[in-house]
Order: C-alpha cells, then structure tokens, then sequence
C-alpha cells in the first residue's frame, strides 16, 4: 500500500501498519511530523496554530488537529520520577467553554445556527458554570527532582476540596514517603489513606514570610512552578477545559526536555516518545468523552 511496510499476525493473519492507534495512525504528510515535534517543544513559547500553519505549510485546522493528537500522546509519557520526598497542592483554572460548539453538545441537531436545536444538559450546565466563574482544579504532585504530574479533580464554584474528591485521584505511589502540604484539613484526612507516609504541614502565611519549621519543609518547588505555568498560559487567549489536561501535559512535556538541545538523539527521542502510546488515537476521538467525565463529577 504506496510503499508502507504491513505486518502480519501468525494468529489471526490480520495486517496493519505499525502506527496503528498511536498519534501517527490515519496521519497524512507523515514526513513533516519531525518538525512539527520540534516546534511543539520551542521551549521560548508555544506557537499558535496559525504559526504552525504557516511554518510546515499545512492547513490551520490540519494544525489543531496535530497538536491535539501531540497531546493526547504524551499523557502517559512516563511517571513521575520517583522521589522520597512528594509536595501536593490544588492549582485551580478558570472554567472556559471557547471555539465552536459543535453538534456533540446537542441532544437534536438540525444544522449550525437552527433554531430546532436542543442542547444537551452539558451544555446547559457550561452556560452555568461559565457564566458563575466555575474553576477547574488538578492535583499537582510535584518531586524534588523538578518532575511533576498534573491529575484532574473536579469543577466547583470556590472554595478547597473535600477528603473525597481528593480520594478519587491516585497522584503517585505515596506509601513510605514524606508528603508536603500546607495545612488544609481535607488534605490530612486524604493522606489517612496511605499507610507509612510521613505527612509534613506547613501554614502558607509562614511561607509567605520566610518562616520555616523545619529546613524543607515547604511547598518552594510547586510555587515555582504555578509561577512558570502561569507566564506560560499567558500565550494563549484562554484554554478551553476540554482541553486544559491536554496542555498541562504539554506544558510538562516541555519540562522534561528543557535541558536538551533538540538536537540529534534528544529530538529522537522525543518524537520517539509521541508514538510509544498505542491507545493515542482512541483517546484522541474519545476527548470529549472525558471531558465530559471530569465535567460531572
């Protein structure tokens, strides 16, 4: 087929391409995925679609389409890289419903704009939340070897999260390591579930004035980072929350590289690692889906 190696199962004597299901599956200009990593990863800052139309001459909604998959791919690049010493702090995101609604958000569709329409209760709900400024709250896990992970909590109007959302999420292997946090009580009755975790508190007031109990004990590394995220996401105009995972992992992809030179085996590497999850392309299609997921909690 125009030249592409098939592979055959001595089982079933079913063929397939080896890109099956992974970012790459169903992709044209396969050619041009190399550069397209490497600006992925532009560690000065994130490029629009439309600059990344415009560099690798392709159609902006081919652009999105890209990125999307990009994303979708390093999820689960790799874990967080083991530490004996884990800080944990909620990061909230305003609620944002932006770009076209589309047909998925409606329970009758009779054509853009039709007045016979019938929205969905999620897109009822959006309206909601939207207009009564929800956030959209993660977990971060953050290490002492400047590795973090971003996990998904709920959306609420204001306020912490309680014992059991938190108990919903599993941010990492938490069992015989110190665990920083500030001081919330829903925090405290979430680690009673990990046994041999020696659970460090600290007042955020303390922090705030230099006031350490005890030298590393505090909550330094997740700062800096919110702190970094936060200049980052002044690049774009809002972050649909459909997609707000989908970035934060961008955003940490680009962590993990930040020492390379994207050059020889480092970029390699890194478009190695955008092909290495087989279940790519399916959780590409199912985005909304898990959006919607997260939306009802």
């Amino acid at each position: 087929f125009k030249g592409r190696q098939r592979y055959k199962c001595k089982d079933c004597k079913h063929t397939q391409f080896p890109d099956i299901n992974t970012a790459l599956y169903k992709l044209k200009l396969k050619d041009k995925w190399v550069d397209f990593v490497y600006i992925m990863l532009d560690k000065d800052q994130p490029h629009t679609c439309r600059k990344i139309s415009d560099l690798l001459e392709i159609n902006i909604k081919t652009a999105h389409q890209w990125r999307l998959k990009f994303l979708t791919a390093i999820s689960e690049v790799e874990p967080i890289g083991d530490s004996q010493e884990l800080e944990l702090d909620e990061i909230y995101l305003p609620f944002c419903v932006k770009g076209r609604i589309g047909k998925e958000k409606y329970d009758e569709w009779y054509g853009k704009n039709s007045p016979k329409n019938v929205e969905s209760a999620l897109r009822k709900e959006e309206k909601i939340k939207e207009e009564q400024h929800y956030q959209s709250i993660y977990l971060c896990s953050h290490n002492r070897n400047n590795d973090f992970v971003f996990t998904p909590i709920k959306i609420q109007k204001k306020g912490v999260v309680s014992s059991d959302d938190l108990k919903r999420v599993n941010p990492n292997n938490l069992s015989d390591k110190t665990v920083i946090t500030d001081s919330e009580t829903s925090m405290k009755a979430f680690l009673k579930n990990y046994e041999g975790v020696n659970h460090q508190t600290f007042k955020s007031s303390d922090i705030k004035q230099g006031i350490m109990k005890e030298t590393g004990i505090h909550n330094n590394n997740i700062n800096n980072t919110m702190m970094r995220l936060k200049n980052w996401l002044k690049n774009f105009s809002g972050i649909s929350t459909k997609y707000q995972k989908q970035y934060l992992n961008w955003f940490r992809f680009q962590n993990l590289f930040s020492g390379f030179d994207f050059d020889g085996m480092s970029i390699k590497q890194a478009v190695n690692m955008t092909f290495i999850d087989k279940n790519a392309y399916t959780n590409f299609k199912n985005i909304f889906l898990i959006y919607g997921t997260f939306f009802f909690l």
